[in-house]
């Protein structure tokens, strides 16, 4: 359901149940002593500005006086010791976690988490790096990760993870986690050098529990990769509901403070990767000309991006259960054309829990007369390519409003499976495949070649 013309409301009893559970820990006594001073949760890595550049989030449990990671080349690792003396030590920033109660008050209330953000920049193409994160004194697990060539790079894209809302069978967090590891496991398992993963909003279900939240994050951020794979989220409906909470959990690049916020949360941001910029909208704003103005900046600041891609979570051009809300009907209205202006070669969405893929679209119409070469490609199409995808995880489906395509969808499906996107992008191709997770067969496949 679509829930943006609402104010989301918090249910004050959740929130200080954990409240108290954390304060009432510090008097448990010995039982505290056996526990680590740092414990660390939420572990997470976004596309830094470019491809040099990594941004690290976690929680921990108590505050300190710096957040730090510490990276060093794998080459420079012998052994199971991570390699101090040769490492560098990346110094960020650390929050105290509020949640806000909107309850006429939009009262911020204390979590007991607290947000540590880092920044490492000056990172090598094509390099494995093994990293740690900490206080300084107190350090977490060592990780490896790895950048990849710029030149020629790829990534995934998926839709609504949305862990906790199972619609078929038992409602657990278990069967929809089950499904996202899965998942993931499938898509890195075929494609192990993709650079980054496009989460297209609604990462999580509850709109309004925080105890229930916290356990649907803690399964969004399980998957192991996530320790070596960047993933650059977008807020969905079922996300924002908790008012500031969700930007706590990531560290998103070029964050903007003006465009994009909407209940407390965080804006829009860009970033760059290879020759392509990545525009990833709060389309909880529906409000275009915030992100109208977003859009004219970052492109002002990155001319030579050959490739413009934009990520946010509702869908304007998909066919099942929110193609007729108001709130869409609106953003389909008033987002293509910003997208016509800016020449933005592709749109990847979430939010309808069903695969669509447009033909192009300039000012409202499918381009259906382009031009196409032996090899299948696009060759300098005119307009916009829109994405639907589908479920992540398998949480939810939604059937097609009408039997019969809309006239702007050039491909849609339905399987009732997960789903996820494998993107290749040089400098004049971009190819999208999109796979089945219960067998890996493909469900599209869609590629723009470039000649001028």
């Amino acid at each position: 359901m679509s829930v943006t013309s609402r104010k989301p409301r918090l249910i004050v009893a959740g929130i200080m149940a954990v409240v108290l559970a954390l304060s009432g820990a510090a008097a448990v006594g010995a039982a505290d002593a056996a526990k680590p001073a740092y414990e660390i949760s939420g572990l997470n890595i976004t596309p830094g500005s470019n491809g040099k550049e990594l941004n690290f989030a976690w929680f921990s449990t108590v505050g300190a006086t710096k957040s730090v990671v510490q990276i060093a080349k794998a080459s420079d690792k012998t052994g199971t010791a991570f390699p101090a003396a040769k490492a560098k030590s990346f110094t960020g920033t650390q929050a105290k976690v509020t949640a806000t109660l909107f309850n006429g008050d939009d009262k911020s209330v204390p979590t007991g988490s607290f947000s540590n953000k880092v920044t490492v920049t000056g990172l090598a193409d094509s390099t494995g790096y093994v990293y740690r994160v900490g206080d300084g004194k107190n350090w977490g697990d060592v990780n490896e990760i790895a950048t990849r060539d710029q030149k020629n790079f790829s990534f995934f894209a998926v839709g609504d993870p949305q862990i906790g809302a199972k619609s078929t069978g038992p409602k657990t967090i278990d069967s929809d986690t089950a499904g996202w590891v899965d998942t993931i496991n499938k898509a890195t398992g075929k494609y192990g050098s993709a650079s980054f993963l496009l989460c297209l909003g609604d990462e999580v279900n509850d709109y309004n529990k925080l105890e229930t939240q916290n356990l649907e994050y803690a399964a969004y951020f399980s998957p192991v990769q996530f320790k070596s794979l960047p993933v650059a989220t977008v807020d969905g409906n079922h996300d924002f509901q908790l008012g500031e909470y969700y930007g706590f959990h990531y560290n998103l690049p070029n964050l903007s403070s003006q465009y994009g916020i909407s209940y407390g949360n965080d804006g829009d941001y860009w970033f760059t990767y290879g020759n392509a910029l990545f525009l990833m909208l709060n389309s909880n704003t529906e409000s275009i000309a915030t992100h109208d103005q977003f859009i004219r900046d970052a492109i002002a600041k990155n001319p030579a991006a050959k490739w413009r891609i934009v990520g946010f979570h509702h869908s304007v051009y998909s066919e099942a259960d929110h193609y007729a809300d108001p709130d869409v009907i609106d953003r389909r209205s008033n987002f293509p054309p910003v997208f016509d202006r800016y020449k933005i070669d592709v749109v990847l969405q979430g939010h309808d829990h069903a695969y669509t893929r447009t033909f192009q679209i300039l000012k409202g119409k499918p381009m259906t007369d382009q031009t196409i070469d032996s090899d299948g490609n696009v060759v300098d199409p005119t307009g916009t390519v829109y994405l639907t995808l589908n479920s992540g995880s398998g949480s939810k489906f939604y059937d097609w409003k009408d039997a019969t395509p809309e006239v702007f969808s050039a491909a849609r499906w339905q399987g009732k499976v997960p789903s996820f996107s494998y993107v290749s992008l040089s400098d004049n191709k971009f190819s999208i495949s999109t796979f089945r997770t219960d067998d890996m067969s493909v469900i599209d496949t869609y590629s723009i070649l470039k000649t001028k």
